[in-house]
């Protein structure tokens, strides 16, 4: 019964969620489901309270190691998104320059004397 009601008082704390940033709410996750697994093995052995303490910190590390892994990945994503337009752009550039004779730096209305 008291599993059920951690459990229930749970979802409820991580309905309030909607409003925190992704990092937060992914930590919290993590904390809310490391408590109740904690409570739930610690509750066998007589100590429901200690296992949710333990839970709950494991629980908050993992989400933290998962919310630093996607910041990474995303990191990585736009610096290769970024390299890719500089990459498409300088293609652009160069053909344009090849249909115009190859004189990127010569202006038309260039009327130099020499």
């Amino acid at each position: 019964m008291k599993l059920l009601l951690m459990m229930a008082l749970s979802l409820i704390w991580l309905s309030g969620c909607a409003t925190t940033s992704y990092k937060e709410k992914t930590i919290t996750q993590g904390a809310v489901i490391g408590a109740a697994t904690g409570a739930a093995i610690g509750q066998q052995n007589g100590n429901a309270l200690e296992g949710a303490a333990i839970g709950a910190a494991l629980g908050a590390l993992a989400g933290a190691v998962v919310v630093d892994a996607k910041e990474k990945r995303n990191s990585a994503n736009a610096r290769q998104t970024e390299y890719y337009r500089q990459q498409q752009a300088a293609k652009r550039y160069k053909h344009q320059d090849s249909s115009k004779g190859g004189y990127a730096s010569k202006d038309k209305d260039d009327d130099d004397d020499y």
